[in-house]
Protein backbone atom coordinates (compact mmCIF):
# COMPACT_ATOMS: atom_id res chain seq x y z
CA UNK A 1 0.00 0.00 0.00
CA UNK A 2 1.44 3.35 -0.91
CA UNK A 3 0.28 6.49 0.78
CA UNK A 4 -1.58 7.44 -2.40
CA UNK A 5 -3.36 4.07 -2.49
CA UNK A 6 -4.54 4.37 1.11
CA UNK A 7 -7.49 6.35 -0.22
CA UNK A 8 -11.16 5.76 0.37
CA UNK A 9 -12.51 2.28 0.38
CA UNK A 10 -16.07 1.77 -0.80
CA UNK A 11 -18.36 4.73 -0.13
CA UNK A 12 -16.63 5.71 3.12
CA UNK A 13 -14.80 8.74 1.71
CA UNK A 14 -12.04 10.61 3.51
CA UNK A 15 -12.27 12.14 7.00
CA UNK A 16 -9.85 14.60 8.56
CA UNK A 17 -9.23 15.56 12.19
CA UNK A 18 -7.74 19.08 12.02
CA UNK A 19 -4.37 20.09 13.48
CA UNK A 20 -4.89 21.12 17.10
CA UNK A 21 -7.98 18.93 17.48
CA UNK A 22 -8.32 16.56 20.44
CA UNK A 23 -10.57 13.51 20.53
CA UNK A 24 -11.08 10.73 23.07
CA UNK A 25 -13.03 7.49 22.96
CA UNK A 26 -13.78 4.88 20.33
CA UNK A 27 -13.66 6.35 16.83
CA UNK A 28 -14.90 4.58 13.68
CA UNK A 29 -14.54 5.85 10.11
CA UNK A 30 -15.93 3.86 7.13
CA UNK A 31 -13.23 5.18 4.77
CA UNK A 32 -9.81 6.78 5.20
CA UNK A 33 -9.11 9.02 8.19
CA UNK A 34 -6.23 11.52 8.38
CA UNK A 35 -5.12 12.35 11.92
CA UNK A 36 -2.86 15.40 12.35
CA UNK A 37 -4.28 16.08 15.85
CA UNK A 38 -4.39 14.19 19.18
CA UNK A 39 -6.49 11.10 19.84
CA UNK A 40 -6.68 9.01 23.01
CA UNK A 41 -8.66 5.82 22.49
CA UNK A 42 -9.27 3.38 19.68
CA UNK A 43 -9.47 4.22 15.99
CA UNK A 44 -10.92 1.83 13.42
CA UNK A 45 -11.16 2.67 9.71
CA UNK A 46 -10.62 1.33 6.20
CA UNK A 47 -7.31 3.24 6.22
CA UNK A 48 -5.60 5.37 8.88
CA UNK A 49 -2.97 8.06 8.24
CA UNK A 50 -1.28 9.62 11.27
CA UNK A 51 0.32 12.83 9.99
CA UNK A 52 3.66 14.19 11.31
CA UNK A 53 1.82 16.45 13.76
CA UNK A 54 -0.45 13.60 14.89
CA UNK A 55 -0.18 11.96 18.30
CA UNK A 56 -2.33 8.92 19.01
CA UNK A 57 -2.53 6.91 22.23
CA UNK A 58 -4.56 3.70 22.26
CA UNK A 59 -5.33 1.16 19.54
CA UNK A 60 -5.39 1.32 15.73
CA UNK A 61 -7.29 -1.21 13.59
CA UNK A 62 -7.33 -0.96 9.79
CA UNK A 63 -6.39 -2.88 6.63
CA UNK A 64 -4.06 0.02 5.75
CA UNK A 65 -2.09 2.15 8.24
CA UNK A 66 0.46 4.90 7.50
CA UNK A 67 2.27 6.52 10.43
CA UNK A 68 4.34 9.70 10.12
CA UNK A 69 3.75 11.00 13.66
CA UNK A 70 3.71 9.55 17.19
CA UNK A 71 1.80 6.51 18.38
CA UNK A 72 1.65 4.68 21.72
CA UNK A 73 -0.36 1.48 22.10
CA UNK A 74 -1.42 -1.48 19.95
CA UNK A 75 -1.52 -1.53 16.15
CA UNK A 76 -3.51 -4.23 14.35
CA UNK A 77 -3.20 -3.70 10.63
CA UNK A 78 -2.97 -5.33 7.25
CA UNK A 79 -0.36 -3.22 5.47
CA UNK A 80 1.50 -0.97 7.92
CA UNK A 81 3.95 1.75 6.79
CA UNK A 82 6.20 3.65 9.19
CA UNK A 83 7.70 6.80 7.67
CA UNK A 84 11.03 8.31 8.71
CA UNK A 85 9.33 10.63 11.22
CA UNK A 86 7.30 7.83 12.90
CA UNK A 87 7.81 7.25 16.63
CA UNK A 88 6.10 4.09 17.94
CA UNK A 89 5.90 2.73 21.48
CA UNK A 90 3.91 -0.51 21.49
CA UNK A 91 3.25 -3.65 19.52
CA UNK A 92 2.47 -3.91 15.81
CA UNK A 93 0.53 -6.90 14.46
CA UNK A 94 0.59 -6.86 10.65
CA UNK A 95 0.30 -8.73 7.35
CA UNK A 96 2.88 -6.51 5.62
CA UNK A 97 5.26 -4.04 7.31
CA UNK A 98 7.48 -1.34 5.77
CA UNK A 99 9.77 0.68 8.04
CA UNK A 100 11.68 3.60 6.54
CA UNK A 101 15.17 4.43 7.77
CA UNK A 102 14.89 6.79 10.73
CA UNK A 103 11.56 5.50 12.02
CA UNK A 104 11.71 4.46 15.69
CA UNK A 105 9.90 1.45 17.13
CA UNK A 106 10.01 0.47 20.80
CA UNK A 107 7.98 -2.71 21.03
CA UNK A 108 7.28 -5.93 19.17
CA UNK A 109 6.54 -6.40 15.47
CA UNK A 110 4.36 -9.50 15.11
CA UNK A 111 3.48 -10.88 11.66
CA UNK A 112 0.00 -12.42 11.65
CA UNK A 113 1.30 -15.57 9.96
CA UNK A 114 3.63 -16.14 12.94
CA UNK A 115 0.86 -15.62 15.49
CA UNK A 116 -1.38 -18.12 13.75
CA UNK A 117 1.31 -20.75 13.05
CA UNK A 118 0.71 -24.08 14.80
CA UNK A 119 2.94 -24.86 17.76
CA UNK A 120 5.43 -27.73 17.47
CA UNK A 121 4.85 -30.30 20.18
CA UNK A 122 7.79 -32.01 21.89
CA UNK A 123 7.20 -35.75 21.57
CA UNK A 124 9.61 -36.52 24.38
CA UNK A 125 11.79 -38.75 22.20
CA UNK A 126 15.51 -38.17 21.86
CA UNK A 127 18.17 -39.10 19.36
CA UNK A 128 21.20 -40.89 20.77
Amino acid sequence: MTEESSGPSGSGGRSHLAIGSRATGELYFPGTVELPGYVKGSVEAAAIVIEETGEIEGELRAPGIVIKGRFKGQIKGGTVQLHTSARIVGDITYDSLRIESGAQVEGRCIPRATREAPQVQDSGSSVE
